[in-house]
């Protein structure tokens, strides 16, 4: 046997051992002699900005004056910040599509109904689209959506995704009662707009591990908390945090989390 075929053996069996090694050619020679490295995916990570209801209510915390939702919007703007489509941040995130420079996903909790009266004007000035997650046993209620609002947001470029029906402890309640406020709300959603309900924002950003089963078993692709912290690939798909925004939070903490990890 000849040096050649030799060393192209003992490759072959070397490589035999080498996790995402390539099969290898005996018959090759040496100079052609090459395998391939799986190559690990790098983390991705995306700040996801949580907001609540936009309007004027001291004291609230999760109230955001209007003001003030303008100055960082524009500031993403001047930023050169790209907001995404839900879709597109999920692509993102499973390595099927290249991440803008600086991406980020605006989310709204809840469904106020100034969310569709004084958010989505500021956000169609730039362009914006935006994810609103729905406690639909609210709609039409007063101070939150009515299902017209709800499809205008859709049609404006909204994801419409679920809040649970009644905007519950989740943790508190059975796991029959669980799934119901989640199956339900998701139902109302798909029912309404005609599209698929399945990424899940844990209400008062609580669940356990039968929320996680519930979620799983349904299909649902992604669960979004309120854990502080940039959304990132390597967390775990139904376990996403998000930077919930305060109205008591001045604008240098505001660029300063959206900015830092």
């Amino acid at each position: 046997m000849g040096i050649r075929r030799k060393l192209v053996m003992a490759i072959a069996l070397l490589c035999a051992g080498i996790v995402g090694c390539a099969p290898m050619n005996l018959n090759a020679t040496a100079s052609s002699v090459s395998f391939i490295a799986a190559k690990p995916k790098h983390e991705i990570a995306i700040p996801v900005l949580s907001y609540h209801s936009i309007g004027v209510e001291p004291g609230n915390t999760y109230v955001l004056p209007p003001d003030v939702f303008l100055r960082q919007m524009d500031d993403l703007a001047a930023q050169h910040y790209t907001p995404l489509t839900l879709e597109q941040f999920m692509s993102i995130l499973e390595h099927k599509q290249a991440p803008p420079l600086k991406p980020v996903l605006l989310t709204f909790d809840d469904g106020y109904a100034n969310n569709a009266e004084v958010a989505l004007p500021i956000l169609k000035r730039h362009g914006f689209p935006a994810t609103l997650f729905l406690s639909t046993g609210a709609v039409g209620q007063p101070g939150y959506v009515s299902w017209k609002q709800v499809q205008e947001l859709a049609a404006a470029g909204w994801d419409i995704m679920p809040h649970g029906m009644t905007h519950p402890h989740l943790p508190q309640l059975s796991i029959d009662k669980q799934r119901e406020e989640i199956k339900e709300s998701r139902h109302l959603i798909e029912q309404q707009l005609g599209h698929r309900a399945d990424v899940f924002a844990y209400p008062y950003g609580e669940y356990n591990e039968a929320t996680k089963k519930i979620l799983k078993d349904a299909g649902f692709r992604y669960g979004f908390t309120t854990q502080e912290g940039w959304a990132s690939s390597d967390q775990s798909p139904l376990e996403l945090k998000r930077l919930v925004v305060h109205a008591e939070e001045d604008f240098k903490t505001w660029i300063r989390r959206l900015a830092k990890r």
